[in-house]
């Protein structure tokens, strides 16, 4: 029996709803939790049942997904749930007891349809249908999201936070811990780093504008073999601009804002970079670069850009040392949350061996500055 596991990634799908006294419009929009998530394009009317595919409404509530080809048996596993969809059948299994959709599964474009109202139910979901707005709202009060690296899967709660963990495509879901949540309107995406030697990097994160201000929430988790080895999260707001291209950082770490934790290749906690007693500021840093041997580091409150030498911690202050002593006279005072400050900041753009170069631009002109910065003589 062949089987092969799928974590699933977000697709689209669209609907229309008959059941009951509730009828929606086919144009009618389809939310998550109160949340447009695209789920508007994928909708198939069958003898007057809509039929979604189970693959994007199973990823947009959480679930996993393995296909046994042989049976042609979609199974589809979250921490409280365990499905059974069978192709071309009403019936379906949930947690072991037998239970039923209002229409048989399809196979169509290649993959399994499922009613999208009974299978909402059985996915563990309720519907809200709102006729004013034409909108259906799946409400899924656990809010789970998932990912995986190699075969170790993770769930994450967005109701309260609480962590699960299956080591292996054959195991089940056990509770771990939790992250220290924050309750949130907004749906979080889940990113799991393979670290190395059996350790992952969890990183939970969402980002949303409101109010003329960038806000940015994360929660970072080292964990080796269903064991939590460190937790940190970060939570920055700004001022909104139009960022530059960052260059791709190449070192893991973790970050609270107010420290830096470098992560060594074999999975195991790294040096950590204590940023108040490096710059002597009291403020909460950003990582804009992080590679083995520096971490460029920014204040919310000055915008100055920082160098961290990876080996003696040393740190130097790159908008100081970079920007000419004419321009510095205003730089040196910046506002670090002043929009018309923020898109002229000194910004690295390229790094070949140790040279970095960076541009910036004077904050009584519009025209951009290059400089360069070598490692070599930090």
């Amino acid at each position: 029996m062949k089987k092969w596991t799928l974590v699933l990634g977000l697709l689209a799908a669209t609907f229309t709803l008959s059941v009951g006294t509730v009828s929606a419009a086919q144009d009618s929009r389809i939310l998550l939790n109160y949340n447009d998530t695209g789920l508007s394009s994928s909708k198939v009317i069958v003898e007057g049942t809509t039929m979604v595919p189970l693959k994007s409404l199973a990823a947009a509530m959480g679930y996993t997904l393995s296909w046994d080809q042989a049976s042609k048996t979609a199974k589809l596993i979250s921490p409280e749930r365990e499905i059974g969809f069978i192709t071309g059948s009403k019936s379906l299994k949930v947690n072991g007891a037998a239970s039923a959709l209002a229409k048989p599964t399809r196979i169509i474009k290649g993959g399994m349809y499922i009613p999208l109202v009974s299978g909402v139910v059985a996915l563990g979901g309720t519907i809200v249908y709102d006729k004013s707005s034409s909108t259906l709202n799946i409400v899924d009060e656990p809010r789970y999201v998932t990912a995986s690296a190699q075969g170790r899967t993770y769930w994450v709660s967005q109701k309260n936070g609480d962590l699960y963990y299956r080591a292996s495509v054959t195991g089940k879901p056990q509770r771990m811990g939790s992250l220290p949540l924050k309750p949130s309107a907004y749906s979080y995406g889940l990113v799991i780093t393979d670290a190395g030697k059996g350790t992952d990097l969890l990183l939970l994160s969402e980002k949303h504008y409101a109010m003329f201000n960038d806000f940015s929430n994360g929660y970072q988790a080292l964990i080796h073999s269903g064991t939590i080895l460190k937790q940190m999260d970060y939570h920055f707001s700004n001022s909104s601009y139009q960022h530059a291209p960052q260059l791709a950082t190449t070192q893991l770490f973790m970050t609270d804002g107010l420290n830096v934790q470098y992560i060594n290749g074999d999975g195991s906690l790294g040096k950590l970079y204590e940023l108040e007693k490096i710059t002597g500021l009291k403020d909460e840093f950003t990582v804009e670069y992080a590679a083995a041997d520096v971490v460029l580091i920014r204040s919310l409150t000055t915008a100055h850009l920082y160098a961290i030498n990876t080996k003696t911690g040393v740190g130097t202050n790159l908008s100081a040392k970079l920007i000419s002593s004419e321009d510095w006279k205003e730089w040196k005072t910046a506002d670090g949350s002043d929009p018309y400050v923020l898109p002229k900041m000194l910004v690295l753009t390229k790094r070949v061996g140790d040279v970095l170069t960076f541009t910036y631009t004077p904050l009584t002109t519009e025209k951009a500055k290059k400089v360069a910065y070598n490692l070599a003589f930090q």
